[in-house]
């Protein structure tokens, strides 16, 4: 009885923790008097040589969730304006050059700053990059540079007449269905957003973006099976990602996968303090699979470190009920 009311605690933190619904929220919330800020971003190789037009520079919260992407310019220039002041990261991928996140980025006013890629030795396995697809017809190419040009300039409706006239001339265009995603994304058409998303990621399984956002739109909407297979090409991907590896072990824990879900949540575990601090849930993922099995006091230990990293949580109290009712248990 002891062991089912715990983990039924558990099983209300955790729903209480969702993280990438909650990361979402403090990703995004503004003060009450805002201050807009402007950040300019170049972009080149180490030999100072600026990277191709058309490479993606995704702006990420601290916490890992996509905030917004705008593809560079001839001269590998981005800006993102209007930003609320706040710390944020910049993930940088595209065809011929190595995925770099770059380290937190204090944006308490405008700047400029560059960002050093390097190329990838070889320009044939870019399952990662979410690459230019080489059968991608000319016709087709220049509609997608000329919508990238409109995002830029954050004209969406410009922008998915030739996202949608690439994607007449080339069906099978991934990156297109992908950055039609991101274009109904900002016209806040969630449904359509959705489902140009599922088809980029059925064309091509390594888009970053799809992954993230359909494994966080249905972890969201608590359907755990459809969010698993996104979030596990996500942290494939990314595989030191707290975010990510958080939220999928909770999805496999509610999908009955408990020793893969144990793994992922020692994963966040084992990642630099900085890192794990802001996932300290995870430790309750796998205090629920360790209790579940009867390992009473390796869920202690769990719950433990929880409070540790984590001692002004909101959901501490609970989660020392739950550890008193464990030490009683384990008497």
């Amino acid at each position: 009885m002891l062991q089912r009311s715990f983990t039924g605690v558990l099983v209300i933190l955790i729903v209480i923790a969702a993280c990438a619904a909650q990361l979402r929220a403090q990703g995004r919330a503004a003060p009450t008097i805002v201050t807009e800020v402007q950040l300019t971003v170049r972009v080149a190789f180490e030999d100072e040589t600026p990277v191709p037009a058309d490479v993606q520079v995704e702006l990420v919260s601290i916490y890992g969730s996509g905030m917004d992407s705008i593809a560079t310019d001839s001269a590998g220039k981005v800006r993102f304006t209007q930003l609320t002041p706040a710390m944020y990261k910049l993930r940088i991928t595209g065809f011929g050059i190595v995925t770099t996140e770059t380290s937190e980025i204090d944006m308490t006013e405008s700047t400029t700053i560059f960002v050093h890629v390097k190329r990838t030795t070889s320009t044939t396995n870019t399952t990662s990059l979410g690459p230019i697809d080489v059968t991608v017809p000319p016709e087709a190419r220049k509609e997608f540079e000329k919508a990238a040009e409109k995002m830029n300039q954050k004209n969406w409706v410009e922008a998915k007449t030739h996202l949608d006239r690439a994607i007449a001339i080339y069906p099978k265009y991934a990156l297109a269905h992908n950055n039609l995603a991101l274009v109904y994304v900002n016209l806040k058409q969630g449904d359509k957003a959705v489902e140009s998303f599922r088809t980029a990621a059925q064309l091509d399984d390594g888009l970053q973006q799809a992954n993230l956002y359909l494994g966080q739109f249905y972890y969201d909407n608590k359907n755990y099976k459809q969010a698993e297979p996104y979030l596990l090409h996500a942290v494939n991907a990314d595989p030191r990602n707290p975010q990510i590896l958080t939220a999928l072990a909770n999805a496999q824990m509610q999908n009955g996968e408990p020793e893969q879900a144990l793994a992922n949540a020692q994963k966040v575990g084992s990642l630099p303090e900085p890192d794990r601090k802001k996932f300290a849930i995870a430790h309750l993922i796998a205090a629920q699979v360790l209790s579940d099995r009867g390992e009473n006091q390796r869920a202690q230990k769990e719950c433990r470190q929880f409070l540790k990293e984590d001692p002004s949580s909101p959901i501490a109290a609970r989660v020392k009920e739950a550890l008193a009712k464990l030490d009683t248990a384990s008497k």
